[in-house]
């Protein structure tokens, strides 16, 4: 089991120092938590059409920095 030891640097070695000590099970639950009960995948339809957007962009951008490669070879 790995054991994380949180605290701020500026606390270490003072009398009230917390250390809050994790569990990988813990992440877990809260991961899971976070998937069951919030809206994530709400927000990412909602932002789609952005996404889509960007992707296109890209693809040409790709396609653009290869034509002058393409050129070259089939020129040959």
């Amino acid at each position: 089991m790995t054991t994380i030891a949180t605290t701020f640097s500026r606390q270490i070695g003072s009398p009230r120092t917390a250390y809050q000590i994790c569990s990988r099970k813990t992440y877990l639950k809260r991961f899971r938590y976070f998937i069951e009960h919030s809206d994530w995948d709400e927000r990412i339809i909602a932002l789609e059409e952005r996404a889509n957007k960007i992707c296109v962009g890209v693809i040409m951008t790709a396609v653009l920095s290869f034509v002058p490669v393409l050129v070259k070879v089939f020129l040959r």
